[in-house]
């Protein structure tokens, strides 16, 4: 996704045993009977196989005839705080510590699980979170003649009567993208199965600038602004839907505009297992003439699964997917499809590593002039990358990222047959 939402915080572990313990102490006498305990075994069953409308459901039912009963009361109040009714949770808490029977020696508890849910509701009525950031550094590029990006322009050697792909020229460059994001939070709510969920709006903007130092007619500028919705059940599955425009200059001159729309979804399977589905519909709009032919739909789908191990300190990701380019002049469309595998994991305190090994399909539609065939390419992109966060001293708070990226494409046209090997390394940090 790709679709990457934020979700709400998760209770604490130290709380809820306290307050499972609790739900013992305070027993009331209607407990005794046979019926309400296997009511009651009932609904801890539901909470543990994460039930929540079920439960709430039968506690309430079990109240409804036994008002009395400060154990069930307590773990409806923890069904409340787990579907993030803060208000409910908080009067069905402050019933519990209101009783008179309520021991002393666990009203400290008690209280503390108040506090802990002032604390999450005044985190979640926040309407408004913008995060900043920012990320600086150099890139040394083997081969500057490919062009930024296939994505964006496949140079390959027709293009400005540039030097044909496989003959490299090679050049740093600095590279600066600085970037706000912001959420909006209405505080809405919706019931999807047994679990509650929350509807949030994003929006990001960015601005990206790479400046070679000797080729300047390849320097790339991008300004990014995306915005949608998002649907989020803690634990379970979480969706968007990102409406995108990307404005390109290269070197001084613009060079197109794309417009997207980016659905995506992700569904949790426990707590190793998520699998993503993303999809992707573009227009790329070329600014100059000689780009004319290149204006086209590009349509992309992929499929993805994480499993985690450790605590999710270590995970493989895998995909496969399928791209469809439109272009206005067949030589510029293509099709194909893509598979990748990859791992991220935390190497050392404060530190994680990446890896990632993709191939791509590029079956063009068109005959290539001068060469009168068709092209099909097959790209192959090797990644290697690490971060380190930065905990004290002057430069406390940044984390140091670098990353290694070898591209091997291989072509049945010679001039578009090439490899190129991009070293980034930079500073970045988020306020």
């Amino acid at each position: 996704m790709k679709n990457q939402a934020p979700s709400p915080t998760r209770p604490r572990n130290s709380c809820f045993a306290l307050l499972a313990l609790l739900s013992l102490l305070l027993a009331g006498p209607a407990a005794a009977a046979d019926d309400i305990q296997a009511q009651f075994d009932s609904a801890m069953r539901a909470i543990e196989n994460d039930h929540l409308l079920t439960a709430r459901q039968t506690l309430q039912d079990l109240l409804a005839g036994n008002p009395s009963l400060n154990r069930a009361r307590l773990e409806l109040a923890r069904v409340y705080y787990l579907s993030e009714d803060f208000p409910q949770a908080r009067a069905e808490a402050q019933r519990v510590l209101d009783d008179p029977t309520t021991p002393p020696q666990v009203r400290a508890t008690v209280l503390a699980f108040l506090a802990q849910i002032d604390a999450d509701e005044k985190r979640a009525s926040q309407r408004h979170q913008w995060r900043p950031s920012i990320y600086a550094g150099l890139m040394y590029d083997s081969n500057v003649n490919i062009g930024p990006s296939r994505d964006i322009i496949d140079i390959g050697g027709t293009r400005y009567t540039v030097l044909p792909a496989s003959q490299e020229t090679d050049d740093y460059a600095w590279v600066v993208n600085p970037a706000i994001s912001h959420i909006y939070n209405p505080n809405s709510h919706f019931q999807s199965g047994e679990h509650t969920g929350s509807f949030i709006w994003q929006t990001d903007a960015s601005a990206y600038y790479r400046g070679y130092f000797d080729e300047h007619d390849f320097n790339l500028g991008v300004l990014t602004l995306r915005t949608g919705p998002a649907w989020i059940v803690p634990r379970h599955w979480r969706a968007s839907i990102g409406l995108q425009a990307d404005q390109i200059w290269l070197g001084d001159d613009e060079l197109a505009l794309f417009t997207s729309i980016f659905p995506g979804i992700v569904w949790q399977l426990g707590e190793d297992w998520e699998v993503g589905l993303d999809a992707g519909v573009t227009h790329r709009n070329y600014d100059k003439d000689v780009d004319g032919g290149r204006d086209g739909w590009d349509k992309q789908g992929m499929v993805s699964a994480t499993r985690y191990f450790n605590q999710r300190r270590f995970a493989l990701q895998g995909g496969v997917g399928y791209h469809d380019y439109d272009a206005d002049e067949d030589r510029f469309g293509y099709q194909g499809v893509e598979v990748y595998l990859g791992a991220i994991a935390q190497a050392w305190q404060n530190g994680m590593v990446y890896g990632r090994v993709g191939y791509t399909q590029y079956d063009f539609d068109g005959v290539e002039p001068l060469f009168n065939i068709g092209r099909d390419d097959d790209e192959w992109r090797y990644t290697l990358g690490f971060q380190h966060d930065i905990r004290s001293g002057l430069l406390g708070g940044w984390a140091l990222q670098g990353s290694w990226i070898y591209t091997d494409n291989r072509s049945d046209v010679d001039i578009y047959e090439y490899d190129r090997h991009v070293v980034n390394l930079g500073l970045a940090r988020s306020f």
